[in-house]
């Protein structure tokens, strides 16, 4: 008889030292202390430990629960051709009415609201359908589409962001769920995460056009339409057509001066200013030049105070103003870096670059192939800075050397998210598609535009429309409840298994720890994420083990109250036995699939070790404790069992 249980003995060993493997690096890495921790990671050894450690959720390791939503509102005016003012009318009233109540179904509202405004959809998306129902339809797959797009490029993203186990997955039709454990900087996930990473290259309009455009917009802004449209000289102009340093691109220039209201720029019924709202304008530009006295010369560059931006974006929405710049074919595009340069009182003031660019890019970031963060080579001029290498593919390259070769001696915007970066000088053409992006203020950032150039452009903005972050502290207090309420469950139920069931009680016992070793042990392996709620399902699986062995022994029971031997009775109650367990069991199966299915977030966690918990129960609960009864019916003299 031992001889035929040698087969189960060698698989038991098997299953259990593969456990013992498998958990090591947990062990290992719970072990650590801080400081262990910190001088294994310098040495590049902490990560290969992580890698193979069980992984904890948000709720266990602390992290940030991000939830994003999809702009369709945009998507849609960037899949309409020759949008009016009427269609962009009713595209802002529908993002003003969605953000007022979450619950609207997008479409349903757009189609509503389409067909109270008179829109003819076949003029804006003719190439979807040939009647409104199928352009519909259209737009629905092209935004399910777009949410897919966004999906996966977040994936990507983040997979490279060095997050070890993100959980990302759709809620709803335009809603996505982000969970990074163990991340604590929110600003960077946050900017990660939104950043659409559209790159394009603009060519920079001359500053004689820059100052033709700015006098029309200030006979705009006093209501003077005839004296708009002459196109003369200005006596004082705003921008410089001389180049010049940085240190003179950082003097503030012109005269002195003066706060007005926002009212007074744009009359009461046009905006109620909040009490002290005001700005800074050029006392002397701002009776005969409105718009003009709002800025300041910056060398080449037309520089906006901080104060105005609000109001210079106010201007450049009126109607006559976008007419001015598609005359013109010119768009107006903020620097995303704030200055700090010397106002006329010696004060610190902060301005931001104004750039009037050709309305259409001349190459979009879909060209790009590869794109390296690095440190600037000690021969260049960015020596020791963070600066982003890219390669563009054969179609870019040859666009790339057209645009630099035919525009030597102008400036080229490059802009990420509707932002200039920068706008170098083109000294000479260009060829084989390299070039290189400058002026990042750290290494971090310039690794997280790498990325997002890498993975892609998102197809459509996202906004964060709740954001959490779980401190470790909590989660650490999270870990060490769920330990507790796992130690005093088991605890329970081996001293009553002890007391009622006696040595048999011992074997259930030995067999409910290994189970918990080897549920865990496959996390591990299958690199899943511990959760809260799969701690719950943990204590869910001990009931459900103990539950079978439970079973097994009251039929050993009444096997021996029939006067059967000890091997005889252990035959007949795991016979009579196993049919109940695996009905009980599989129907919890079943019921933990369906929740991995249709469940989101930590529902699938507690689906996920409830499935494995109950799998490995079956082996444990039945496979090793018969094997330890058998090997106990098989020594000479063993005629009662203690049960």
């Amino acid at each position: 008889m031992r001889k035929n249980l040698t087969p189960r003995y060698i698989v038991i060993a098997l299953v259990l030292a593969w456990a013992v493997y498998a958990l090591m690096p947990t062990i290992q890495y719970q072990s650590l202390s801080d400081e262990e921790k910190d001088s294994l990671k310098v040495a590049g050894e902490l990560a290969d430990i992580e890698a193979g450690a069980l992984r904890q959720g948000l709720d266990l390791k602390g992290g940030i629960y991000i939830v994003l939503e999809v702009d369709l509102p945009a998507l849609l005016d960037n899949l309409a051709i020759s949008k009016d003012q009427r269609f962009e009318k009713a595209l802002k009233n529908i993002t003003a009415d969605l953000n007022e109540n979450t619950e609207v179904e997008f479409f349903t509202h757009f189609q509503q609201v389409a067909d109270e405004s008179g829109l003819r959809l076949m003029r804006y998306f003719h190439e979807l359908g040939s009647n409104d129902e199928e352009i519909m339809a259209g737009l629905r797959e092209q935004a399910d589409d777009a949410v897919n797009r966004v999906l996966e490029i977040l994936r990507n993203r983040v997979d490279q962001f060095g997050v070890s186990e993100p959980t990302i997955q759709k809620q709803g039709s335009r809603r996505i769920i982000v969970e990074l454990a163990g991340i604590q900087d929110s600003d960077r996930a946050r900017a990660l995460l939104q950043s659409t990473a559209l790159l394009e290259f603009y060519i920079v309009k001359d500053p004689v056009v820059v100052n033709d455009l700015l006098l029309q917009m200030d006979k705009v802004l006093l209501g003077d339409e005839e004296l708009a449209d002459v196109m003369e000289e200005p006596e004082q102009p705003v921008v410089e057509q001389q180049s010049a340093t940085e240190d003179e691109q950082a003097e503030t220039p012109v005269s002195e001066d003066k706060s007005v209201s926002v009212s007074e720029l744009f009359g009461e019924s046009d905006v109620q200013a909040e009490e002290g709202d005001s700005i800074t304008v050029d006392e002397r530009l701002f009776e005969e030049r409105p718009f003009s006295a709002l800025l300041r010369n910056l060398g080449n560059d037309v520089g906006v105070p901080e104060k105005n931006v609000y109001a210079v974006q106010r201007i450049l929405e009126l109607d006559a103003v976008q007419a001015k710049l598609r005359n013109v074919n010119g768009v107006f595009l903020f620097g995303d870096e704030a200055l700090n340069a010397q106002a006329q009182d010696g004060s610190e003031e902060t301005f931001y670059r104004l750039f009037l660019l050709e309305s259409d890019p001349e190459i979009t970031g879909g060209v790009v192939e590869e794109a390296q963060a690095t440190i600037g080579q000690q021969a260049s001029t960015v020596s020791g800075q963070p600066i982003v290498i890219l390669d563009m593919n054969t179609d870019g390259s040859r666009k790339w050397a057209m645009v630099t070769g035919s525009n030597v001696g102008r400036r080229v915007a490059i802009v990420l998210d509707k932002k200039v970066h920068m706008a170098p000088t083109i000294q000479e053409k260009i060829s084989g598609g390299g070039t290189r992006i400058e002026g990042f203020a750290n290494m971090n950032e310039a690794k997280d535009i790498a990325i997002v150039l890498r993975a892609g452009a998102l197809p459509a903005p996202v906004k964060i429309i709740e954001e959490r972050v779980v401190g470790p502290s909590l989660g650490a207090d999270s870990v060490r409840q769920g330990t507790t309420s796992v130690l005093i469950g088991l605890g329970l139920v081996v001293i009553f298994m002890l007391i009622y069931y006696k040595l048999s009680g011992a074997v259930a016992n030995f067999a409910l720890v290994w189970n918990l070793a080897l549920i865990l042990a496959i996390l591990a392996a299958l690199k899943a994420t511990l959760t809260l709620p799969g701690i719950a399902a943990l204590i869910l699986t001990v009931g459900m083990s103990i539950d079978a062995n439970v079973i097994i022994f009251e039929r050993i029971r009444e096997e021996i109250r029939k006067g059967k031997t000890a091997r005889a009775a252990i035959d007949a109650g795991y016979s009579r036995a196993l049919t109940t367990i695996i009905d009980a069991n599989v129907t919890t199966v079943i019921a933990a699939l369906v929740l991995y299915q249709f469940g989101t977030g930590p529902i699938r966690g507690f689906a996920t070790v409830l499935f494995w918990g109950i799998a490995i129960s079956m082996f444990t609960a039945v496979f090793v404790t018969r094997t330890i009864f058998n090997s106990f019916a098989a020594r000479r003299g063993q005629k009662q069992l203690s049960i």
